[in-house]
């Protein structure tokens, strides 16, 4: 192929991929989706990282991870309380089943999805676990915390970046 019609092609297909994601719902406004797991509590297909308009927490976790077993507790607290709030747990690991078994065992109630390409520890400078970040409506980060976090500290940064619970 040459390098003109090499061009070509890959317009046409970058193109063709984004009339696609846009079929695929809102993926908020930096157009970032993971891919969920179908679990309960959690839809699996494409999940938005960053909905408009939304407070959002994201959760970076792993099932190896000691101190996310216990985070689990604090989290499905937060969502109680919060249920407005696009709570999102992102892990690395591309073992599905082990996602799965870790979310029924501890209960998860909210969605979970999968990013072994490590896009949104790129985007977001997350190089530890567990690591918690909290996004205002306008999708600014008012908060990060590495470590194990109590729900009323995670529910006092929610609050202040406008949740209502």
């Amino acid at each position: 192929m040459t390098p003109i019609g090499r061009r070509a092609f890959l317009t046409a297909a970058g193109g063709a991929a984004a009339a696609l994601a846009g079929c695929l719902g809102d993926a908020g406004p930096d157009g970032m989706t993971v891919q969920g797991v179908d679990v309960r509590g959690s839809p699996g297909g494409p999940i938005a990282v960053m909905p408009a308009d939304t407070v959002v927490l994201l959760d970076f976790w792993a099932t190896w991870c000691a101190p996310c077993k216990p985070q689990m507790a604090e989290l499905r607290t937060v969502r109680e309380r919060f249920p407005e709030v696009h709570l999102l747990s992102i892990t690395n690991e591309s073992d599905v089943d082990a996602v799965r078994a870790f979310w029924e065992a501890y209960d998860g109630t909210w969605p979970v999805a999968t990013d072994t390409e490590l896009r949104t520890n790129e985007r977001f400078g997350v190089n530890r676990i567990p690591t918690l970040l909290v996004f205002d409506r306008a999708g600014e980060r008012v908060w990060s915390h590495v470590g194990l976090a109590a729900a009323d500290d995670i529910a006092d940064r929610l609050a202040a970046a406008g949740a209502r619970g």
